[in-house]
């Protein structure tokens, strides 16, 4: 009886302090800052090359929040070579994703690429 009672302890032990252990996961994301090299808005994929880092490949979800400073902004507006800060999350089940990306500096119109860009919106009030 003395296993028995062993067993029962170490097992209601182990139901208390799981809860404990599934609750220290980072809700808010790991902040990551870099570049993004391609956007792909039909599928909200990002390839993403990360400062001092590597390249990693996610999505952003559909309730992500984008901002330009204090102002909202359209995905749509994200492009390759688009500096950036981003919350990162790595779910145990599903692809890699993020749940919010901070325009860091707006990419210039004449950075001698050829490439054009989508003028951001301004916020009047």
């Amino acid at each position: 009886m003395n296993i028995l009672t062993k067993l029962c302890g170490f097992a209601l032990f182990v139901t208390l302090w799981m809860p404990s252990t599934a609750a220290a996961r980072r809700p808010i994301g790991i902040a990551m800052a870099g570049v993004i090299q391609s956007v792909d808005h039909s599928t909200r994929w990002i390839v993403f090359a990360q400062d001092g880092g590597p390249v990693r490949r996610f999505v952003y979800s559909e309730w992500a929040k984008f901002r330009h400073g204090h102002i909202d902004i359209s995905p749509a507006h994200l492009k390759a070579g688009m500096r950036v800060q981003l919350s990162h999350h790595n779910p145990l089940f599903g692809p890699d994703y993020v749940s919010q990306i901070m325009l860091l500096n707006p990419p210039r119109e004449d950075d001698g690429e050829g490439s054009s860009t989508t003028p951001l919106p301004s916020h009047n009030g």
